[in-house]
């Protein structure tokens, strides 16, 4: 399959393909736009049938590591999120 992304007709709409291996190319301007960068992590939310929705993911720690001296030197929070639904 081809995953190159095509150019926009309307500057908010683009398309591109889903690869074989479920890959989907971002188009550059969209990242530009968006200020996200090659390797960010983003939140993927379904959004109804045939649509979903990509945004930069944030932690729900962003605005409290800071507020506890120590904290984040002493505690690995994302090694600790990742082991909750366990």
């Amino acid at each position: 399959m081809d995953a190159r992304a095509q150019e926009p007709v309307d500057p908010t709409a683009w398309s591109s393909r889903l690869s074989g291996e479920n890959r989907l190319t971002v188009p550059a301007g969209v990242l530009q736009a968006t200020g996200l960068t090659a390797g960010a992590r983003v939140r993927i939310r379904q959004t109804g049938p045939d649509r979903f929705e990509v945004s930069r993911w944030h932690s729900r720690f962003d605005n409290a590591i800071g507020t506890i001296p120590g904290f984040e030197r002493d505690v690995d929070v994302e090694t600790s999120r990742d082991g909750w639904g366990q």
